[in-house]
C-alpha cells in the first residue's frame, strides 16, 4: 500500500492517550539544521517519543524515506474572512472584465434568493478603476459587492450604493475615500476599512451555522495544505462568538490565536469587550484557542496609494502626497500602552516604509523588546532594519507577494520603479538577525506554504524571471519562517517548532526533499499527509 492509500484509510481514526504509533523510515527534518535524518520515531500521547525496544506499538506506519518536517503555522491568516467569501461568487481567478463579468451573472441566476451579491477578490491590476457601470450591465436590481484582493478596496454597483444611501450625499470618513467622477458622482469603488463599512453594514449577516460551516470549509484548506496553527489576524466584535462557538461543538481543529482588531474612534470602550472575549477563552479552556493579540493598521496599501510612505507618490490621485497614517500618534500610542498593560502582543499592519517606521517608534516608546509583531513590512527603510533585531520585533512577511506579477506591477505607476525594487527586504532583515516569520493574509493570497516558501527562494513566479534574488532567502531560512519563526511570533503553541523529543507531534510529510530539489522545483511540492495531536495518520 503506498503512502496516499494509507493515509486515506487511517485518516478518521482519532487519537486516544494510550495509542503508541511508530513511524519508520522518515527522513526527518527537526528544523534546527540542513541535515534530515533517516530514522524511526515513536508517537505516544501527542508526543514525540523515543522508540519503545520493549513494547510494540499499537500501529505502525512506514514512510518509506518520505521527507518529514514540522508541521506548518500561518503567522498572519484570515480564516473566516476566506470562508465567508466562499459562501459567494468567487472571481479570484478572473484575468478579465467579462469573466468577472460572467462569474457574477453566473452566481445570479444561480442563486435567485440571494439579494445581497457578495464576492471576492478581483484582481485589481485587470483594471485600475472599475467602474459601478461595469456591474451594472451584469445586475442591476440587485447590489453587488467585490472584494479587490488586496481587501482595501471595494467594487459595487450601483444598487448597492442606493441602498447605502451613498448615490447623492457621502458622509466624510477619517481613513479612506469614495471615489466620485467629474461631478462628483460615486464611481462604485471604496478604498479602506471604513469608507468600506458605507457598505459593508448593509449586507445581511451570515447565520451561526452558516458561519461554522465557513470556517470548517477554511480549515479542512488549511490542514489539506499542513497549517496546525495560525494567528487570525482580524478579529471583530461579531467574530470571538464564533470561534468560541466552534471550540464548544468541536470543530475547532486548527490552533487558532485571536487578534482583536482596535478602531481608531472606539478602541477604548472596545477594550472592555476583547478583555472579556478574551476572559470567556480563558474560562473555557479549550487547547486550541486563546486571544493574546491586538492588531493596529497603521497606514493602508499601495495598491490603493493609502500606504505610508516617506517619499511621496510619483503619480496618481496621491501623487506628491505621502499616504495615510490610520491613527495619530499619539493616540496609537495611548491605545498600545493600554494593550500592553492588558497582556497583549502587538500586531502592527504596516506597508509603506514611513509606517514601519512609526511602527518601530511606537514600540521603542511603549516598551521595548515587547512582545510585537510588524506585518506585511513591505517597504523598511535603510536605518531602520537593524532596529528589528535591536526592539525584538519580528518582521512578519507574505512570501507570495515577493514577486513580479499583476499585483506588484500595477504599483509601479504611483510608487515608481526604483522604489518597487528594494520591497520585501527578506534577506536584509534575516541577515540582521531579525525573527523572521511567514504568513498568507489568506484570503488575499494562497494559504499553501509550500508555494510561499517556493517564493521566498527563488523571488519569482513558478515559471517567471526571478525578482531582486540578492532578497532570497535559503531553503532552511523559509521553511523556519513557516515553523520556528512563525511558533516564536504567535507564542501559544506548546514548543516552538521544531521536532525534538517530547515536542507535540504536529508534522507534514512532504512529495520530495526540498533540500534536494532544485529551487524552481520546489514549486511542484505538496503536502502528501498532515498530522496533528487530534489526528495523527
Amino acid at each position: 500500500m503506498n503512502l496516499c492509500a494509507r493515509v486515506a484509510t487511517s485518516k478518521k481514526k482519532k487519537f486516544t492517550s494510550i495509542m503508541r504509533i511508530r513511524y519508520s523510515n522518515a527522513l526527518l527534518w527537526r528544523g534546527l539544521d540542513d541535515s534530515p535524518e533517516l530514522t524511526t520515531f515513536d508517537v505516544v500521547d501527542g508526543l514525540l517519543a523515543p522508540v519503545a525496544r520493549t513494547r510494540r506499538p499499537d500501529r505502525t506506519v512506514d514512510l518509506n524515506s518520505a521527507f518529514v518536517m514540522p508541521a506548518f503555522r500561518d503567522g498572519h491568516c484570515h480564516p473566516l474572512f476566506a470562508g465567508r467569501e466562499h459562501v459567494g461568487p468567487d472571481v479570484t481567478d478572473a484575468t478579465s472584465l467579462a469573466e468577472i463579468q460572467a462569474i457574477i451573472k453566473g452566481y445570479a441566476e444561480v442563486n435567485p434568493s440571494v439579494f445581497w451579491i457578495d464576492g471576492a477578490a478581483y484582481d485589481r491590476s485587470i483594471e485600475a478603476n472599475f467602474n459601478r457601470s461595469e456591474l451594472d450591465a451584469v445586475i442591476s436590481d440587485r447590489p453587488v459587492v467585490l472584494h479587490g484582493a488586496d481587501h482595501h478596496t471595494l467594487w459595487v454597483n450601483t444598487k448597492a450604493l442606493e441602498l447605502s444611501g451613498l448615490l447623492h450625499s457621502i458622509p466624510e470618513v477619517s481613513v479612506g475615500s469614495v471615489d466620485v467622477d467629474q461631478n462628483g458622482v460615486p464611481t462604485g469603488i471604496l478604498r479602506e476599512w471604513e469608507a468600506m463599512q458605507l457598505v459593508m453594514s448593509r449586507i445581511p449577516t451570515l447565520s451561526i451555522e452558516q458561519e461554522l460551516d465557513a470556517l470548517d470549509w477554511a480549515q479542512d484548506k488549511l490542514l489539506a495544505y499542513g497549517v496546525v496553527e495560525l494567528q487570525e489576524a482580524w478579529i471583530d466584535p461579531d467574530m470571538p462568538e464564533i470561534y468560541l462557538e466552534a471550540a464548544k461543538r468541536d470543530r475547532l481543529r486548527i490552533r487558532t490565536s485571536l487578534a482583536f482588531r482596535a478602531d481608531p474612534a472606539t478602541w477604548s470602550e472596545d477594550f472592555a469587550y476583547f478583555d472579556k472575549m478574551r476572559q470567556e477563552i480563558e474560562d473555557l479552556g479549550h487547547p486550541l484557542l486563546q486571544a493574546n493579540a491586538i492588531k493596529f493598521f497603521v497606514d493602508g496599501v499601495l495598491g490603493s496609494s493609502t500606504a505610508s510612505v516617506i517619499e511621496p507618490y510619483v503619480s496618481g490621485p496621491a501623487s506628491d502626497k505621502h499616504g495615510e497614517q490610520v491613527w495619530p500618534f499619539e493616540s496609537l500610542r495611548e491605545a498600545a500602552t493600554s494593550a500592553d498593560i492588558r497582556g497583549y502582543q502587538l500586531h502592527l499592519h504596516a506597508i509603506g516604509d514611513a509606517a514601519v517606521r512609526s511602527a518601530l517608534d511606537l514600540i521603542d516608546a511603549v516598551r521595548p523588546s515587547l512582545p510585537a509583531v510588524i506585518a506585511h513590512t513591505e517597504l523598511v527603510a535603510d536605518a531602520d532594519v537593524a532596529r528589528f533585531e535591536a526592539l525584538n520585533v519580528t518582521a512578519n512577511f507574505e512570501p507570495l507577494w515577493a514577486r513580479e506579477d499583476g499585483q506588484l506591477l500595477s504599483c509601479v505607476p504611483q510608487v515608481g520603479r526604483s522604489r518597487i525594487d528594494t520591497m520585501y527586504r527578506m534577506r536584509d532583515l534575516a541577515d540582521s538577525g531579525a525573527n523572521i516569520a511567514f504568513g498568507s493574509d489568506w484570503p488575499v493570497s494562497s494559504p499553501d506554504p509550500l508555494l510561499g516558501i517556493a517564493t521566498a527562494v527563488n523571488r519569482s513566479l513558478p515559471r517567471g524571471a526571478s525578482w531582486t534574488l540578492e532578497q532570497a532567502l535559503t531553503v532552511r531560512e523559509a521553511l523556519c519562517a513557516y515553523t520556528s519563526g512563525s511558533a516564536r511570533q504567535i507564542r501559544s503553541a506548546p514548543g516552538d517548532g521544531t521536532l525534538g523529543l517530547g515536542d507535540p507531534a504536529e508534522f507534514v510529510v512532504l512529495s520530495a526533499n526540498p533540500f534536494e530539489v532544485e529551487p524552481r522545483d520546489l514549486f511542484d511540492l505538496k503536502v502528501v499527509a498532515t498530522s496533528t495531536l487530534a489526528n495523527p495518520f
